[in-house]
């Protein structure tokens, strides 16, 4: 007697990862203005105090890098709002950190560990002359 066809079985859906995008372009004549307006208030409520070292170490190129950090953190907070709308973290809690090879990645400073939801983040950053440019990937 024939034996009877094999169900398949059914496979496991894992939950797909939520995806967020952010992108920001900083022009730095806008951001020199608002720096000068701004002045060291500003630089502390925007950077870390980490941040606003490693910039003060390249004189020659402070701006860009304060524009460059700027535009990381308006990028990451964006993706992450596509995440998680709960969570909003202030300019100066997200950190921008640059590796021994000077790869940039982000260092939250929202929440307590404890409370945290698990999200990984990429980003990229770039400058030239006139713009710097930053895009965020989150994945929940």
């Amino acid at each position: 007697m024939p034996s009877k066809p094999r169900r398949p079985r059914a496979r496991r859906r894992r939950a797909a990862p939520l995806f967020g995008c952010g992108v920001d372009v900083v022009e730095l004549s806008r951001f020199r203005q608002a720096l000068a307006r701004g002045g060291e208030p500003f630089m502390r409520r925007i950077f870390t105090a980490q941040e606003a070292a490693y910039a003060r170490a390249r004189r020659p190129t402070m701006l860009l890098h304060l524009a460059g950090r700027f535009a990381a953190k308006e990028a990451v907070i964006k993706a992450l709002s596509q995440v998680d709308p709960t969570r909003a973290p202030a300019m100066n809690q997200v950190e921008v950190r640059n590796d021994r090879l000077g790869r940039p990645s982000i260092v939250l400073h929202d929440r307590p560990r404890a409370r945290r939801k698990r999200v990984r983040l990429h980003i990229s950053l770039s400058h030239v002359d006139t713009v710097a440019v930053a895009s965020a990937i989150a994945i929940r």
